[in-house]
């Protein structure tokens, strides 16, 4: 087992530099980087960072979108010794400047002009105190101006004009490392700093997304990582023959552990060009593998049956008849159990009209699908199942290095999480809280002992502050988290995630948060599909006018429907007895959302407190 990131990427080198690594799409065709080419780039931006003045231990944040340049950064990053800083690039300006500041960031790495605008702030004060160095990966990006002007470019002369801090591009700052390393001495100062690096050395401060008030960053070592990968291509099957579609953002948990699996199973990660983009992207490159949170699957989920509708009455019922055959067929293998001939014989009728069909959208090599973040509504899962694919629901946190649990090909239970990783434990607390112990966890919070004290405990255990029950068979299911149990003034405890995956399974329904804590009953606030909205009132002649839809009694009616559908699959507690439809989405300029777009409870409930009020008067 290798002990450091590095010792991994090295590995791979040895196995074969010549081998595909890295593939994006530039000018409208996918390009391949060798390992060694990323491995000549990586060391040049090593080299030059060191000649920055870098020492082992410093802090380089990377505030980008997901992409090559991301990767290539943060092998170049512990190759100098330092520590990656992940930063979202949907923050806002002061919790990007709070996260610069908090970690102590020397350098950082900004997708363009206009993420660097975020921390550089001009004439608004001071850039974050110990920063040093702005490399950016693009050097001019466009930017929205609220004026007649429309847009404008900003270009890094921009930047060097608001800022003292020197700025560069990334290929400047390459040829910069590669002018360095002519230089033997430079070559044996970057080997050496490299050599230097150890197991227990940090490898990045991942901050929490969704903590109250101030982010909190979770001190991973390389250790922690290698643990986390070192079993991927045992429960996972994966070898230097996959293929990966990465599109989740590098500064999620998932994301990074997406990408390091990379480097223990010598295989080539695809980066979609944006998320937008995956699932079309997926068609071009034909991936054998990606992962995703649950929001991705029910949007696919939604779009394959509004698409259906359109189509007419007679294709609807194929679909439906196509969808329930897969359903019964993907039931009997779960149990092991043939499906007989006749159903067999329906089964490929179905799935050459419709089912196929819905799986080539996803390439024609797909293997299987990771989803984590979130939870995954079972019936979700059932559905990829039923039009055959495998989705593998996972769980795991920032402060265990990503998954500690993960369902197996060949061995899935929708509806929970899988049984524990090699080396992970999972308890269950007396009061329902689950607690993890194994090779992951955090050395604790960056600058916070009493943070990492109140997470884990004196006999290593972390707390997740997640609810869950572990089954028979091992499999953990995750019920809620701990602070967003409803507890009804009838003393009902109920989980309301469990109530809203179902709700979202709705064509017409966005977002949506239910309410009800020390109430007599359970409210939603709900906000509406806008893709499938503005299509249905083109064909019902209304404007697409998402205030006026929102009031409009129709399109109360439709999503009061499924709000039945759902009252019928719950306990008469957990129903819901009143909605109200927002005009508009939540969004994480808004605070509603955390970067990884889940709501932020506290934030909607106390912004929407009159019209919950009104729910319940």
């Amino acid at each position: 087992m290798a002990s450091t990131i590095i010792e991994m990427f090295e590995t791979q080198l040895k196995a074969g530099g010549h081998r595909a690594a890295l593939r994006s799409k530039r000018g409208g065709r996918w390009t391949t980087a060798t390992w060694d080419e990323w491995n000549r780039k990586s060391r040049a931006i090593a080299a030059a960072l060191i000649g920055a003045g870098v020492a082992k231990g410093d802090r380089v944040a990377i505030l980008s979108n997901t992409r090559e340049e991301w990767v290539v950064a943060d092998i170049a990053i512990l190759m100098a010794g330092a520590i990656t800083v992940p930063v979202y690039p949907t923050l806002t300006p002061d919790e990007t400047v709070g996260i610069l500041q908090d970690s102590g960031a020397i350098v950082v790495m900004a997708e363009s002009p206009q993420a660097a605008e975020k921390f550089l702030r001009p004439g608004s004060g001071d850039p974050p105190h110990a920063l040093r160095h702005v490399i950016l990966f693009d050097t001019q990006s466009v930017r929205d101006i609220p004026n007649d002007e429309g847009v404008r470019v900003l270009s890094c002369d921009d930047l060097r004009r608001m800022t003292e801090v020197p700025v560069a591009g990334l290929s400047e700052f390459v040829s910069r490392g590669e002018t360095l390393l002519e230089d033997k001495a430079n070559v044996e100062a970057l080997d050496a700093r490299i050599g230097s690096v150890t197991a227990d050395d940090l490898a990045s401060i991942v901050y929490t997304a969704g903590a109250v008030g101030r982010h909190k960053g979770a001190m991973l070592t390389h250790r922690n990582f290698c643990f986390q990968v070192e079993s991927a291509p045992e429960v996972l099957d994966l070898s230097a023959r996959d293929e990966q579609l990465l599109f989740l953002p590098l500064a999620h948990i998932m994301g990074k552990i997406m990408f390091l699996t990379q480097l223990r199973t010598g295989g080539v990660t695809t980066f979609a060009e944006n998320m937008l983009r995956a699932i079309d992207n997926a068609a071009e490159v034909h991936p054998t593998f990606f992962g995703a949170v649950p929001r991705m699957f029910e949007k696919f989920y939604s779009v394959a049956n509004a698409k259906a509708a359109d189509e007419g009455s007679v294709k609807k019922r194929l679909f439906t008849w196509a969808i329930d055959v897969g359903h019964r067929v993907a039931r009997a293998r779960r149990k092991g159990a043939s499906p007989g001939v006749a159903l067999l014989a329906q089964h490929r009728y179905a799935d050459k009209l419709v089912l196929s069909k819905l799986r080539a959208r996803f390439g024609n090599r797909l293997r299987f699908a990771i989803s984590g973040g979130a939870p995954l509504a079972a019936e979700l899962g059932e559905w990829f199942d039923a039009i055959g694919i495998t989705v593998l629901e996972g769980y795991g946190l920032t402060e265990t290095s990503g998954a500690t649990n993960v369902n197996r090909p060949g061995r899935v239970k929708f509806g929970t999480v899988g049984p524990p990783l090699d080396g992970v434990e999972n308890r269950i607390a007396a009061d329902g809280e689950i607690l993890l112990r194994g090779g992951g966890v955090m050395k604790g919070y960056w600058r916070d002992p009493p943070a990492t004290e109140e997470m884990i405990d004196e006999e290593g255990w972390l707390h997740s502050g997640d609810i869950g029950e572990i089954d028979s068979a091992g499999m953990l299911r995750i019920t809620d988290r701990k602070k967003d149990l409803i507890v009804t003034s009838a003393g009902k405890n109920i989980a309301p995630q469990n109530i809203e995956n179902l709700l979202r399974q709705s064509p017409w329904v966005g977002q949506c948060v239910v309410v009800g804590d020390q109430r007599q009953y359970l409210t939603v606030l709900l906000t509406l599909n806008q893709k499938a909205m503005t299509h249905w009132a083109a064909e019902n002649d209304r404007e697409p006018d998402p205030e006026k839809l929102s009031v409009d009694p129709e399109v109360l009616a439709l999503i009061q429907v499924d709000v039945d559908s759902v009252n019928h699959r719950l306990a008469r507690f957990e129903t819901i007895k009143r909605f109200h439809v927002l005009p508009h989405e939540f969004s994480a300029a808004a605070g509603e959302l955390t970067p990884t777009g889940k709501v932020r409870r506290s934030v909607v409930t106390k912004r929407y407190a009159d019209v919950i009020e009104r729910m319940y008067n």
